[in-house]
């Protein structure tokens, strides 16, 4: 779980693992707003806030700028909540793009985050052995039951001391030449055999680009919208993880799919930021 700030007067929303992050997070966004509001004059560097009668002149300018982000943050620290989840942004019911590369350890923070929260995860990934490194090592304890499908075979080797006996975790090898259609039957085929009524589910889909590559724009596209469309039947969260500057292709597939999509959010120094 996160805390969570959302700008009253933008669209900008954050989330940090730590709420003392947050000092520096809302103040340089206010501070975005009213930069006005510091100046420079006569050696001395001024502050006068825009919320309250509160002003100040000195000589350390560094110092002048973390003390009036803090002073920026208390006007909002009342509206940080914590105990949150990126997902309550849809209601764990939607579509987020994520703008991280999937072998990143940005997103690796958020996978966690959202598997995490989640008892039946699901992942389509190239590289099954780093999301299992990832969750052994992020997680107390893994969800009920996980399903690792990958184009590759899992490389134990690669992860000798992680210890899989008594988590429920199954690797599904999938065939490359399988098309977009059989490949969503797959996982649709997975969610019926695995989801128990009410529970939570994270789907991370980070073979989007292999999916652009491997098809024509039409059908990836197609093939997100059935994916995203089986999800909401059973309730969760489908994550796609993209470089929107990667491939044009892929830029092209994420504008005709702008309405599927229902939260885009970057990882910035370890924080979740949504994106307009």
């Amino acid at each position: 779980m996160v805390s969570r700030w959302a700008c009253g007067r933008c669209g900008f929303v954050a989330w940090t693992r730590d709420r003392s992050e947050m000092v520096d997070v809302t103040g340089s966004h206010l501070l975005a707003h009213d930069s006005d509001a510091l100046s420079t004059s006569d050696f001395r560097v001024s502050w006068d806030c825009p919320y309250c009668a509160t002003a100040k002149t000195t000589y350390d300018s560094g110092g002048a700028v973390a003390e009036f982000k803090r002073h920026l943050y208390e006007h909002v620290a009342d509206r940080v909540a914590d105990g949150t989840h990126v997902a309550e942004r849809v209601n764990w019911d939607g579509v987020v793009r994520v703008d991280a590369s999937a072998a990143g350890d940005e997103a690796d923070a958020l996978r966690t985050h959202f598997h995490a929260a989640a008892g039946l995860v699901v992942a389509v990934t190239p590289s099954p052995e780093r999301l299992v490194r990832a969750l052994d090592e992020a997680l107390d304890a893994w969800p009920r039951r996980a399903v690792i499908v990958s184009t590759g075979e899992y490389d134990f080797e690669a992860t000798p001391d992680v210890d899989f006996e008594g988590r429920n975790v199954e690797i599904v090898e999938l065939d490359p030449r399988l098309s977009p259609a059989e490949v969503g039957e797959t996982v649709s085929r997975i969610l019926d055999d695995n989801h128990e009524p009410g529970e939570r589910v994270s789907l991370e889909v980070s073979v989007f680009h292999q999916i652009v590559a491997a098809f024509d724009v039409e059908r990836s596209v197609a093939f997100v919208r059935m994916l995203a469309a089986r999800l909401a039947d059973a309730g969760g969260v489908l994550q796609l993880y993209v470089d929107a500057d990667a491939d044009r292709n892929v830029a092209t597939v994420l504008n005709l799919l702008d309405e599927t999509i229902d939260l885009t959010v970057a990882v910035d120094d370890g924080q979740f930021v949504r994106r307009p």
